[in-house]
């Protein structure tokens, strides 16, 4: 790979990719699982081969020269490139074997859908997958994942997907807490387990039922939440695929969704005749269908 006379490796400029997306060495280096030591030498060493700065700093981290930038452009070029040729040398694959990547909502992996992902990696034994349970909108055209369930109301026109059941909420506590403590009024004694970063009064419980009681515990994890409010630190939204199913706790009265969020199951159109990625894509969408109740919950 060149620039003018210069050659460089491709995990060198994957680490000025990095770092250049991130604005930090440190943050580049983390999202490559590399040491900052290991990337500050190769941004040290591109720099060096090419005579001239990539970064420069700025008051929130790391901007790129107008050198930067330009190599940015080629680098970014090259990495299309390579990604296409990839999918295209997998998307030629027609064995039920190999490596998938899925990820998928946090809450989506407590439920049953679990164990049905468990029976079809029984079912082929050939096809190694790699969970990621995250918010995050993994990259599918740079091939962060090949199957991604997302929670948006729309996916890019480009990607091949198909809509799921909605996935429905509802507000939980322990049956001990809801019979110990008001809901209601100016003064309510019940407390909201909300999201790191909610102040007391966040905007999102407006909209909910109990809009009076403040937020006074925060969790940055649904499993966690569910955790936290059978042991009685208060009540939380939670989907009802988690919190229907767990025989600790209970709807806070009056029992109805109290949110409602639309699901696509998505992945990339050069992978479409993918064996391994068709079977796979097929079966999340079957065994989802068939939960849909749970992951609906009953309307009370």
């Amino acid at each position: 790979m060149y620039f003018a006379d210069k050659r460089f490796d491709w995990e060198s400029l994957r680490v000025f990719l990095a770092v250049a997306r991130n604005n930090s060495i440190r943050a580049g280096a983390r999202a490559l699982g590399i040491g900052h030591s290991t990337a500050s030498r190769r941004i040290q060493a591109l720099e060096e081969d090419l005579g001239s700065k990539l970064f420069e700093s700025v008051d929130n981290g790391l901007a790129l020269t107008e050198t930067g930038g330009r190599v940015l452009e080629h680098v970014e070029r090259v990495e299309g490139e390579l990604y296409d040729m990839e999918r295209t040398v997998i998307g030629r694959d027609a064995k039920p074997a190999g490596l998938i990547r899925l990820t998928l909502p946090p809450p989506m992996a407590y439920g049953p859908l679990m164990a049905d992902i468990v029976a079809f990696g029984d079912l082929y034994p050939d096809i190694k997958l790699e969970i990621i349970t995250s918010y995050a909108i993994s990259d599918l055209n740079r091939r962060d994942a090949d199957v991604a369930i997302r929670f948006m109301e729309k996916p890019e026109d480009w990607l091949l997907g198909r809509r799921l059941p909605t996935f429905k909420d509802a507000i939980y506590a322990s049956p001990e807490y809801i019979e110990t403590h008001d809901f209601e009024g100016k003064t309510p004694t019940a407390r909201w387990i909300g999201w790191p970063g909610d102040d007391e009064n966040p905007v999102w419980i407006k909209s909910m039922p109990h809009p009076t009681c403040p937020v006074k515990w925060t969790i940055g994890d649904v499993n966690a939440q569910a955790a936290a409010a059978r042991a009685g630190l208060g009540m939380a939204l939670l989907p009802c695929l988690v919190g229907d199913l767990d025989g600790e706790l209970k709807r806070v009265p009056p029992g109805k969704i109290a949110h409602e969020r639309t699901a696509w199951i998505l992945t990339h159109p050069d992978l479409k005749t993918t064996e391994r990625v068709r079977l796979f894509t097929r079966y999340l969408m079957e065994q989802i269908v068939a939960h849909k109740d749970a992951i609906q919950g009953d309307p009370q």
